[in-house]
């Protein structure tokens, strides 16, 4: 009797171990039912672990940046002028005055001998084109022979208007320039002074200093329907063709 309840006690103990190890190899719930597991929520978003390898969102495209405006223009400004070409091709005008001196060179029936030749200009571009209007004064020293022997020597003055245009060279600094017109004419210190009407033209090559400050090179010629001068008979009044032929350079002075 004694060692069948020791034989029970046995079988009670094993089982009692037994079923202790298969209840741990379960899922671990703290306690309760499976059922009562499943409605266990979830934890929360910020307790999740970052996993490896996830896309990362793109970064914002750069946007170009909007182009720079021109500075603005308040005219007689250095801004106002590309530093190219002529400020008349850009709409730029106003005021200029020139100043000139060359040689003089004669030719025509009679003509005197070669001397000084000077001049200036006051003139206005038309609404900033390369087209203006100058009014222009010119002195030209004249000596000629006299018969039998001898000179006559005086100078010849001349003012008029004149038509201008001018244009650079592939818009570089470098520009040429052209005006023609009528003049009026009188001369002083002659043995027979005389005065009259004439003709007037210009061409040449000019450079482009800075906004304000041109040079320019070229000739001068002009046409005179005029009796001073001439060499037989003397002092007849018969008037004839004299014409000037004058290299000069010239300063030029915008406003």
């Amino acid at each position: 009797m004694r060692a069948a309840a020791c034989v029970l006690g046995v079988v009670v103990v094993v089982a009692g171990l037994t079923t202790g190890c298969a209840s741990s190899r379960r899922a671990p719930f703290p306690s309760g039912s499976a059922s009562e597991a499943k409605d266990v929520p979830p934890p929360p978003a910020a307790a999740r672990p970052v996993t490896q390898g996830l896309a990362r969102p793109a970064a914002p495209a750069l946007q170009p940046l909007p182009p720079c405006a021109p500075p603005p223009c308040t005219p007689p400004a250095e801004a106002c002028w590309s530093g190219c070409g002529l400020p008349c091709e850009q709409g730029l005008g106003g005021w200029h005055v020139r100043a000139l001196g060359g040689v003089s060179y004669w030719t025509g029936t009679d003509a005197a001998d070669n001397c000084g030749y000077f001049g200036a200009d006051i003139g206005h571009s038309l609404c900033g084109s390369c087209f203006g209007v100058d009014g222009f004064y010119r002195q030209h020293t004249a000596q000629f022979d006299r018969l039998p022997s001898g000179q006559d020597g005086g100078t010849f003055h001349s003012v008029g208007a004149k038509a201008t245009y001018q244009r650079s060279f592939n818009g570089s600094r470098w520009f040429g320039w052209v005006g023609a017109g009528p003049e009026y004419f009188w001369t002083t210190d002659y043995l027979h002074d005389d005065s009259g009407f004439g003709v007037f033209g210009e061409g040449g090559l000019g450079y482009v200093v800075s906004r304000h400050v041109t040079i320019r090179a070229g000739v001068n010629v002009e046409g005179m329907y005029t009796s001073v001068g001439r060499k037989d008979p003397v002092n007849d009044g018969d008037n004839r063709w004299l014409w000037v032929v004058a290299p000069v350079i010239g300063l030029e002075i915008d406003f």
